[in-house]
């Protein structure tokens, strides 16, 4: 069997080799055994719906060689089906596993499977529309840490809007998927709220739809590349001309940049000791899919995930210098 091991590549990963040792690197090679095994019945049964398909397009050519696309067809679902169903309960068991170990490495985290206990304030996240008001969604796992006394806390999140046709046949489409992040800011902030520019139009639907939560003064801001990006308001102008540096607009676009990949826009506010920001990202928040991989390769899935825990721990940075 191949080796398992972890080299450690980041700063932020010292020690961890020695954690993976102990308590991963056993369990995947027990895992490892068990999606073999599940391959191999996998492979049988696949084998037994291709015979079987076979038969029935050699039964259905004698009807009429139009209907043999049925059962290949019908063949084609059920190996699909079998194929990506082989190993889902092994993944299943080592998502859950190696989560809360990645979650509790970094000293002064503390993990949890659903949202935060403390803070994650729903209510407030919509009224600063940061999260949408959704028909359905999902909370977790989270994370909630302290960095250069800093508290902040990181949860995932997903949000639906589900409709329903005059069949009753439902339909879920996702508004959003990534992660939440609530940090604590150094001073006491007034409400500043970005919103996305959607363009003259848009901005109008969009002022009036927001009209109850949005903050009344428009904050314009000294570059013409961010106001096509931004429209930014607070309920404190003079404050907000005090307290927000110039060059922190920049730095959401550059986060998006980094984060979301395929998005401009990333969701963001400051209010009063706390900084919020929604990032949806182009991958699962800690994602252990290894696929068809031997589990010994999971490590590159275990540096994936380390890197998303630093998220907040490297917007922090940036948000030190921002406020004053």
């Amino acid at each position: 069997m191949a080796e398992f091991s972890f080299t450690e590549r980041e700063e932020y990963e010292k020690g961890f080799a020695q954690v993976y040792d102990a308590k991963i690197a056993p369990f995947l090679r027990e895992k490892e055994v068990e999606r073999q095994a599940a391959i191999k019945r996998s492979k049988k049964r696949i084998y037994i719906v291709i015979a079987i398909t076979i038969f029935l397009c050699w039964q259905a050519a004698k009807i009429d060689p139009f209907v043999v696309i049925f059962p290949i067809f019908i063949g084609f679902v059920v190996c699909l089906l079998l194929f990506l169903s082989r190993v889902g309960k092994v993944q299943r068991e080592i998502t859950s596993t190696i989560r809360p170990i990645l979650g509790n490495f970094f000293e002064d985290n503390v993990y949890s499977e659903g949202k935060p206990e403390t803070g994650f304030a729903v209510d407030e996240l919509k009224l600063l529309n940061i999260i949408p008001d959704a028909d359905e969604h999902n909370y977790g796992p989270s994370i909630t840490g302290r960095w250069r006394d800093t508290n902040y806390s990181l949860t995932k999140a997903s949000f639906y809007d589900v409709r329903t046709d005059s069949d009753g046949d439902r339909t879920r489409s996702t508004l959003f998927s990534g992660i939440i992040l609530e940090i604590e800011t150094v001073i006491d902030m007034p409400t500043i709220v970005f919103y996305p520019d959607f363009g003259k139009t848009m901005n109008k639907v969009y002022r009036w739809a927001t009209r109850n939560n949005r903050p009344e003064h428009r904050f314009d801001l000294a570059d013409v590349a961010l106001e096509e990006m931004f429209e930014v308001y607070t309920d404190d102008l003079e404050r907000a001309k005090t307290h927000l540096l110039p060059s922190f607009p920049p730095k959401l676009v550059a986060f998006s940049a980094e984060y979301q990949k395929s998005k401009k826009y990333i969701g963001a506010a400051f209010k009063g000791r706390k900084f919020y920001m929604a990032i949806d990202l182009s991958h699962d928040f800690m994602n252990f899919s290894v696929g068809n991989k031997h589990l010994s390769e999971a490590d590159e899935a275990i540096h994936k995930a380390l890197a998303d825990l630093m998220i907040p721990r490297r917007i922090i940075e940036e948000l030190l210098g921002e406020t004053r």
